[in-house]
């Protein structure tokens, strides 16, 4: 091996920030072993020659001598500056400049006011992103930063973006533009900084804010020694992802110098909010239900608020009508909510736009006055909900509950009494004395079943129910009884598509259960899934409805069952000891989502008692049952569409998944590639273009489609139905998000936590022009950028110079007649 020896460097000027340096090098032995092998070897050869030369030359002239040792020597010498191989090296080199990384928030949150309010005569002032934009714009910030490192500013919200832009280093800045605010009409804001759209990088988008993701992904991105520090501009309103402190100890590791600068007032503000509102989307004219705002608060403990309820046509220009008013205490701990319920009962059909708003009644200033107000639409419709009831025997239940919904005036019901014949009497709208055809069957929104005798419906028509409740959003309610039930818990596989509907593994009983005489009432045992389920509950307060139920002295039997199946709600047990098995308590009231449809359990036939406590309660009772698993059916619109949607509230920003369920004319599974969806924004401009819903090939008559909500507001969805001049309808609410408004002041323990024992320094953002640029060092650093070696005795010169060395020796030695 040979070792590279550099005897001479030469610097060759190119500039500040690049060179080239050429140096000669020759391979030398590396160890003395070497240099001794190496050297001995040649030694020896030299030696040799020479004593040859002086043997053989002994009686020639010197001057014949001394020639030709010359020449073999110069053949040696020749030898010897090959071995050595000498070669030139030429490096450049050049500068890396110092970097400074500027990150700024683009979250909701910076679309907040600067500076809270004082007083009412105030305005509004300046955004927390106009305030950091003019600070990278109008001021000498970044002009300062490029005269020692190059600048590159990125955003985040919920994710790091950029580089959105890269300012290089300009030693000393020659361009300026005009402004008429300084003394001489110029300005030292370099042009390029100028020319940068701002308004639309530094524009607030995000639905929430990770710094702690951000700044962890930014120091893996950038680090390294060039690397002067980074410069966090944010109001510090973390509330997502891994915390800050996080991001600090990897900064730490890495030595990376952290700034922070705070954006928005320190003080704690005053804010009201509608946090929510929870009312539901489709009501039955006629039918009372409630309007619940949930009201939070900070700064406001134990203060009064005005809520105001108001109503309008949704379609309507009118102004919103206030139906009700309200004073409302809150409560003294900051943050907690405070629910406020209005009962309604609509008059008239359409859709009504519910609005709440909620105001202070001291004389303070709310820092946040967008979210007192929410709006929540409601679809009253007078369609009546068309009911078929079905009964083994004339129980006492079934003729309780078909007089009821005979005698409501948004109730269609038909009745299906097994066990009568014609001429019989009953109270309905029609009479029927089989199963109906499919046709018929999928004009109706409930079946409600007493213990009906499952073997009088064919296998075609048992399987016909089940694809009614699974793909057409059927809702079925199933009464346990002690004649029948018992033989279709017992039934083999052919009853397996009515046993699938039943939300409780029924128990296939004795004899001696059936004959065994109850003599004792016992209290239904409530779930937390029961005593939370709106339609049990019997009066519009909550506390008064559970002192109901609590009254209610119970029922003397239940169907035993095995447990509820996977994916039930159980909403009551009956606590009896004598039917308990190792599943616990017979199973008095469950429910289940059955595809698109629901179906309901009741094990008990003795419902008809409550009538002894009140009866309005079992009035109630049963009218909110028909419309809780018969919702899905009285939302359709048509009887062979449905607009299924995930949800009714969206988040800006988030995807809207739309499916649909379509039928053709024969009620069968509408087979065609695709159809149409017109999506209409909140100013009524239908989306261009339109949407389309493809085929979902593993459901058949079901389209799959999406679009993004870009808009707050309430978007409305339209799809005509094919061969028809029907459409069905639906309505999305797209809502800004709360979580960027929970938090209105700056957060400055986050952003001096973040910076702490990093090298950085936390600063206010009035500070920062001044104070940021020279804390942060230049971290220039020179480095090799190409290296190449040229090998100096390579070259045909040197060939011919040796061979001429030789080729005069041999001459010589010819002339001169030696050997």
């Amino acid at each position: 091996m040979m070792a590279s020896f550099n005897p001479m460097m030469f610097l060759i000027a190119a500039g500040e920030e690049v060179g080239a340096y050429r140096s000669l090098e020759f391979d030398f032995p590396e160890s003395t072993g070497e240099w001794f092998l190496y050297g001995g070897a040649l030694l020896v050869a030299i030696l040799t020659s020479v004593a040859l030369y002086r043997r053989d030359t002994r009686e020639f002239p010197m001057i014949a001598r001394v020639w030709l040792i010359g020449l073999r020597l110069a053949v040696f010498i020749g030898i010897i500056v090959i071995a050595l191989n000498p070669h030139e090296r030429t490096q450049k080199t050049a500068l890396k400049p110092s970097r400074v990384a500027i990150l700024v928030d683009t979250s909701l949150s910076m679309r907040h006011a600067e500076t809270l309010k004082t007083s009412a005569s105030d305005s509004e002032g300046r955004s927390r992103a106009v305030a950091v934009q003019e600070l990278l714009e109008k001021s000498t910030f970044i002009q300062q930063l490029k005269t020692r490192h190059q600048v590159s500013v990125y955003t985040f919200d919920k994710e790091l973006t950029g580089p959105q832009q890269i300012f290089s280093v300009q030693k000393q800045s020659t361009e300026a533009i005009a402004d008429p605010d300084s003394e001489d009409g110029t300005s030292k804001v370099d042009t390029k900084v100028a020319d940068v759209d701002w308004d639309e990088i530094l524009r607030p988008r995000g639905l929430e804010t990770r710094l702690g993701e951000v700044m962890l992904e930014l120091v893996r991105q950038i680090g390294g020694r060039t690397l002067s520090g980074i410069v966090v501009l944010t109001d510090g309103a973390s509330n997502a992802g891994v915390e800050p402190q996080t991001a600090q100890e990897a900064a730490v590791s890495k030595k990376v110098r952290l700034f922070t600068v705070g954006v928005g007032s320190t003080e704690s503000p005053v804010n009201l909010q509608l946090a929510k509102l929870i009312a539901p989307t489709d009501v039955q004219l006629g039918d009372e239900f409630e309007l619940t705002a949930l009201i939070q608060a900070q700064g406001l403990s134990s203060q009064d608020v005005t809520v105001q309820l108001f109503a309008r046509k949704e379609d309507s220009e009118e102004k919103p009508v206030e139906i009700e008013s309200r004073e409302v205490r809150l409560p003294e701990e900051d943050g907690l909510p405070v629910e406020v319920k209005f009962a309604l009962s609509p008059s008239d059909e359409g859709r009504v736009a519910y609005s709440v708003v909620v105001e202070p009644t001291a004389d303070v200033i709310d820092a946040n006055e967008a979210d007192n107000k929410s709006e929540h639409t409601v679809t009253i419709s007078d369609r009546p909900t068309k009911v078929l009831l079905i009964a083994g025997g004339p129980m006492r239940d079934y003729r309780f509950v078909r007089n009821l919904l005979f005698r409501h005036p948004s109730i269609h019901v038909d009745v299906w009494l097994q066990t009568g014949t014609a001429g019989i009497s009953q109270e309905s709208n029609d009479l029927l004395f089989d199963f109906p055809e499919r046709s018929e069957l999928f004009e109706y929104d409930v079946v409600m079943a007493f213990d009906p005798d499952w073997q009088r419906i064919t296998v075609e028509q048992r399987e016909m129910l089940n694809e009614w409740v699974a793909n057409e959003a059927g809702g079925l309610i199933l009464v346990a009884g002690d004649v029948y039930t018992s033989e279709l818990a017992s039934a083999a596989d052919e009853m397996k598509s009515v046993q699938d509907l039943y939300p409780v593994a029924l128990t296939p009983i004795l004899l001696d259960f059936l004959e065994r005489d109850s003599t004792q009432p016992r209290q239904l045992e409530w779930t937390p899934a029961g005593r939370e389920a709106g339609f049990l509950q019997l009066t519009d307060d909550p506390a008064l409805s559970s002192a109901a139920w609590e009254s209610f002295t119970g029922m003397y039997r239940c169907y035993p069952s095995h447990g509820a199946k996977a994916g039930a709600t159980v909403h009551a047990h009956f606590p009896d000891p004598h039917s308990q098995t190792e599943y616990g308590f017979p199973i008095l009231m469950a429910s289940q989502f059955y595809g698109e449809g629901r179906t309901l359990y009741l094990g008990s036939g003795e419902i008809w008692r409550l009538r002894a406590l009140d009866e309005e309660y079992y009035d109630r009772f049963w009218v909110k049952a028909v419309r809780e698993v018969g919702q899905g059916r009285t939302k359709r619109g048509t009887k062979r569409g449905t607009l299924l949607l995930e949800r009714n509230q969206y988040l800006l920003g988030q995807t809207v998944n739309v499916r649909a369920r379509l039928l053709d004319p024969q009620y069968k599974a509408l087979d065609q590639e695709s159809v149409t969806l017109e999506v209409y924004d909140p100013d009524g401009k239908p989306l261009v273009p339109a949407k389309t819903l493809l085929k979902d090939k593993t459901r058949p008559g079901e389209f799959v489609g999406s679009f993004r909500a870009a808009r707050p507001g309430k978007y409305k969805l339209e799809l005509p139905i094919p061969d028809s001049n029907q459409q069905i309808q639906g309505n999305v609410a797209v809502l800004l998000p709360k979580l960027e408004d929970e938090s209105l002041s700056q957060d400055v323990r986050v952003l001096k936590e973040l910076v702490r024992d990093t090298g950085g320094q936390y600063f206010a953002l009035a500070d920062a022009e001044e104070m940021i640029p020279p804390l942060l060092p230049d971290s220039t650093e020179e480095f090799l950028v190409d290296e190449r070696l040229r090998t100096l005795w390579d070259r045909e010169w040197v060939m011919y110079l040796l061979v001429g060395f030789l080729a005069a020796e041999w001459l010589t030695r010819k002339l001169m007649k030696l050997a």
